[in-house]
């Protein structure tokens, strides 16, 4: 009886003293801690953590993962992480920057970083920003992913350009500034982008066109100067 009473009055009594914020991200401290909408003072025990979590997500989209730790007798730390801006899905006149797991982060008028990939596809359903993007064409989404990690994990992501992901049976990029790579279905990626390679290890380094790597075989050029 009075260890459930001290528990109980430690759950009573122990007020939130110090709210600390622990990650980098786009956010300040206080417009995080505005978000979670918790404040000193509050019991350290009695808040509702998963809805303060919620409310962090859905004011800081640019937040991956938020974790909140106790620390006795009277600090409570929000840590969190940051999503990675990877692709901008071009949907009718805006573009909506996407995180490799697929949520919407923003929506602008134009691509807001070089460094985002342009995705053209076939569109996004009701798009709404800090919740995850459906798309039109159900097969989508798995063909610009798995094209986006496999690119990752062979280490070429950098050197691709505009996707198009419009027939998700007929996957091209732009690649290298000097090339289009249709890949065709998003199957057996890794062979098929070696097999890009090799075939532009043939070639000068002014040739610019279109490569053909569909049927998982082999590589076929056509010389396209309008390739830009």
């Amino acid at each position: 009886m009075i260890v459930a009473a001290l528990v109980s009055a430690a759950v009573i009594f122990l007020k939130i003293g110090e709210i600390r914020v622990v990650g980098e991200t786009r956010y300040t401290r206080d417009e995080i801690i505005e978000a979670s909408g918790l404040h000193v003072g509050q019991s350290m025990y009695l808040f509702n953590k998963f809805s303060s979590i919620s409310s962090i997500f859905r004011e800081c989209p640019f937040i991956d993962t938020v974790r909140m730790k106790r620390t006795l007798p009277d600090v409570l730390e929000i840590i969190v992480t940051p999503c990675q801006s990877i692709v901008a899905v071009k949907n009718e006149d805006a573009y909506y920057v996407l995180d490799e797991k697929g949520k919407i982060l923003e929506r602008a008028d134009d691509v807001p970083d070089p460094n985002i990939h342009v995705v053209r596809c076939s569109g996004l359903e009701t798009p709404e920003v800090g919740k995850m993007a459906v798309f039109f064409e159900e097969e989508t989404p798995k063909a610009l992913f798995s094209l986006l990690n496999t690119a990752k994990n062979s280490d070429i992501l950098k050197n691709i350009g505009e996707i198009d992901v419009t027939k998700a049976y007929d996957v091209r990029f732009h690649y290298r500034e000097r090339f289009i790579v249709a890949v065709g279905t998003a199957d057996d990626l890794e062979h098929k982008f070696k097999f890009a390679d090799a075939v532009i290890a043939q070639l000068g380094e002014n040739e610019m066109g279109i490569i053909d790597v569909s049927d998982g075989q082999t590589g076929y050029f056509t010389p396209n100067r309008n390739i830009g």
